[in-house]
């Protein structure tokens, strides 16, 4: 008799395990229920951005095919949510529409619950009445105000964007930036506001942050740094609606802690997020204060072990959830190799091509999760920590390189061998390069300008077969190959291996590669 998988979220790590799974799946050893609150199955959260900007439909962003997967033993129960889990039953509670439906049993479940957005609570004017604080819940929000970071929401904004409604963006960290971009991208009349001095002040130096400053006001965004939100503006009329007419206050400005009045349809809110992790903790298993159910290096809750959680709601060996897609797709292939573990049908294993045993998916100790931006009009990547004193004789080595006129800069700082940080704006391929090097935390010495030679090469570093492309599918560069044949489009080669479907990194490397004229056989 099959083993049953239960998994608690539907969304791209989960995609992604179903895909890891796959081979037990198909042989029958493994069957499998994937429960998802939304109401379509997984897709490419990511690129929720261009769906909102009308560059493709939400469709085409899908990860999962349901039909297909139901002939090999995986249900998709979408709009539905998981209300309670009962561990010593091995049983979870489904809730639809509000009301308790059924149970639905298990031999190992998987949480992949992601993490939701965390949105402040704003004083509200106009037709509820000045002062009335509205609660962060969708449900008593003024329509208009949002995350991004579901599909429904994507959709909404795309229809105020096609009505040439004002947007605001609340927030200067990557999905802020991402988000202004690609509504700037469009023509959308899009404002930026940040309470630090300069966007992605986190993860940007000082000289690189007041570049992508410059970036961002060239792109057509508004930018008004050190500035929040002090109060929304409703209204009820129904001239002053960017959406549906349902007689609910909607959005149609708000006031700057600055004192500037903004005219705004929509506010899309990004500012920061919280691992969901609720159903964990009521269940007793262990959550970190700030959110994250704690998993070991395979994905297992050590309080339970038919339990693991991946994903933004994971907490791998107790460190907060990164929020990247890479080590997602990273834990949902350590989970995939420990069920099938556990159910009795271990994965071979894998051999290269020169029969070498591939590496599992344990990270070097000194890796950096490489943060893309991801935007069709700038290239921005870094990882680690760039700001260092280049003139402090017992501090690490920095090398720095700009262009402010060419929308170009390039820092890089090490330890010797050892890579502690960099940025690159304006520097794809250099970029690409280097969030390769951030995996392993090496970057070999060297003359750190060849780098620059990168921009102006005719093609790429060449990259053997074995060697990986995608680090997010870990397909590699022969398998990116083959997929290439017959496909016109980034997407079509990722439905065929997985790359480029991640954190954009590769997108650029498989764009090359589509743009290059097939070899023909000789006779």
């Amino acid at each position: 008799m099959s083993s049953h998988v239960v998994v608690v979220g539907c969304g791209p790590v989960a995609a992604r395990l179903v895909q890891e799974l796959r081979p037990a799946l198909e042989s029958g050893a493994v069957r499998m229920t994937v429960v998802g609150a939304e109401p379509v199955p997984a897709y490419q959260r990511i690129r929720l951005g261009d769906v909102a900007s009308g560059r493709i439909r939400g469709g085409d962003l899908s990860m999962l095919d349901p039909g297909e997967l139901a002939a090999i033993g995986v249900g998709i129960r979408t709009g539905t949510t998981v209300t309670g889990l009962d561990r010593a039953r091995r049983t979870v509670r489904l809730g639809r529409g509000g009301l308790d439906e059924t149970t639905l049993g298990y031999d190992r479940l998987v949480l992949a619950t992601g993490a939701e957005a965390v949105i402040p609570d704003f004083p509200v004017s106009g037709a509820v009445g000045r002062g009335i604080s509205v609660a962060a819940s969708a449900g008593r929000r003024p329509v208009g105000v949002m995350a991004l970071r579901e599909m429904s929401e994507a959709e909404q904004l795309g229809r105020a964007v096609r009505a040439g409604r004002p947007v605001v963006v609340l927030g200067g960290g990557v999905l802020g930036v991402e988000a202004a971009l690609a509504l700037a991208e469009v023509g959308a009349p899009v404002t930026l506001l940040h309470r630090g001095h300069l966007p992605l002040g986190r993860q940007l130096d000082p000289d690189a942050g007041r570049l992508l400053l410059r970036q961002l006001t060239g792109a057509g965004v508004q930018v008004r740094p050190d500035c929040g939100v002090q109060e929304l503006e409703v209204s009820a009329r129904a001239e002053d609606r960017a959406t549906a007419a349902d007689g609910v206050p909607h959005l149609v400005g708000l006031r700057t802690t600055q004192g500037r009045r903004i005219p705004a349809a929509l506010l899309v809110a990004c500012t920061g997020v919280r691992a969901r992790d609720r159903l964990a903790a009521d269940a007793g298993l262990r959550t970190l204060p700030r959110g994250g159910v704690v998993v070991d290096g395979d994905g297992r809750c050590p309080d339970d072990p038919a339990v693991f959680a991946i994903g933004d709601c994971a907490a791998p060996s107790g460190a907060r959830p990164s929020g990247l897609i890479g080590p997602g797709w990273d834990q949902a292939r350590a989970t995939a190799l420990a069920l099938r573990e556990d159910l009795g049908c271990p994965a071979a294993v894998e051999l290269d091509a020169a029969g070498r045993p591939v590496p599992g998916p344990e990270a070097s100790p000194r890796r950096l999760d490489p943060l893309v931006v991801k935007s069709h009009s700038l290239s921005v990547a870094c990882a680690g920590d760039p700001d260092a004193d280049p003139w402090d004789p017992d501090g690490p080595s920095v090398s720095t390189w700009a262009d402010p006129g060419a929308g170009q800069y390039l820092r890089i700082v090490t330890d010797g061998e050892r890579m502690l940080g960099f940025v690159a704006i304006g520097l794809p391929r250099s970029a690409a390069e280097l969030s390769r090097h951030a995996l392993t935390g090496v970057l070999p010495a060297a003359d750190r300008s060849a780098l620059l030679a990168l921009e102006h090469a005719a093609g790429d570093r060449a990259l053997g077969p074995e060697d990986v492309l995608c680090r997010c599918s870990g397909a590699t560069a022969g398998q990116v190959g083959d997929a290439v044949a017959g496909c016109a489009t980034v997407d079509e080669v990722g439905d065929r291996c997985g790359a480029g479907t991640g954190c954009g990194t590769c997108r650029g490397r498989i764009e090359e590669m589509l743009a290059r004229p097939p070899v023909d056989s000789l006779a």
